[in-house]
């Protein structure tokens, strides 16, 4: 009876072996592909009766994921992304009594369009809960860098003056800039939901480079302090 039980053992330890193996011997490393659309806009600093219209872009590129213990991993890639923003903004400039032949009231409005494409490197630390044998929801945050490959700015600026006898003149400029190579870097996190190597993501980034495009005819700066803020939504596979 021992001599049967001791071979039985045996046997579940043999076949067991293989198992073992493959696991130790499986790569932490996992590649994939990922693809979404991107709702960005800017962060603009101090001006009076503004508003803020997003863009609508994408993203797609391909993804590196590192195993680490306990469910944690590191998670990087390299992907092509667009943002933009379109931002208006008017007001009055003078708040003192006017001198004689001078405006009695100026009157500013400026509308700024700018675009801008990027080729960008996330690093997170993300973490895995599980849900069911093949189900997952993550969770990371990090930081991004991203390489401008090119970006356009256009700005156009009026300016009203109304007199004191009721006349009024208006004056027109508009700046436009095409250039490379801006860098641009912030803070990254967001959520996930994998369903074997499947996953759909959404991501926020909080951009910190300040951002100058526009420039009028004598090469000054038009604009004002703008960063990137950029929610993403993107479809992930891994092989």
């Amino acid at each position: 009876m021992k001599f049967r039980t001791l071979l039985t053992i045996s046997g579940i330890c043999l076949c067991s072996t293989p198992i073992i193996n493959a696991q130790e011997t499986q790569s932490p490393w996992t590649f994939g592909v990922k693809a979404g659309v991107n709702l960005s806009t800017f962060k603009s600093d101090g001006t009076t009766l503004s508003s803020m219209d997003g863009t609508t872009g994408f993203n797609g590129g391909v993804t590196v994921e590192y195993a680490l213990r306990n469910n944690f991993f590191l998670h990087s890639g390299l992907e092509f992304t667009t943002k933009g923003a379109d931002y208006y903004t008017a007001g009055p400039l003078n708040s003192i009594l006017p001198e004689n032949g001078d405006p009695y009231w100026t009157y500013r409005s400026i509308s700024d369009s700018r675009r801008f494409k990027y080729l960008q490197l996330p690093l997170t630390l993300g973490y895995r809960l599980p849900v069911s044998k093949d189900v997952n929801i993550t969770f990371n945050a990090g930081a991004y860098l991203a390489i401008g490959l090119s970006g356009k700015g256009t700005q156009q600026t009026w300016v009203t003056n109304i007199y004191a006898d009721g006349e009024t003149n208006t004056t027109y400029e508009e700046g436009k800039t095409s250039k490379k190579g801006d860098a641009d870097y912030g803070l990254i996190g967001g959520v996930g939901l994998e369903y074997k190597k499947f996953s759909l993501n959404a991501n926020y980034e909080y951009g910190l480079s300040s951002l100058a495009t526009a420039r009028n005819s004598e090469g000054i700066n038009m604009g004002e302090t703008w960063r990137n803020r950029n929610l993403t939504f993107s479809v992930g596979y891994k092989f």
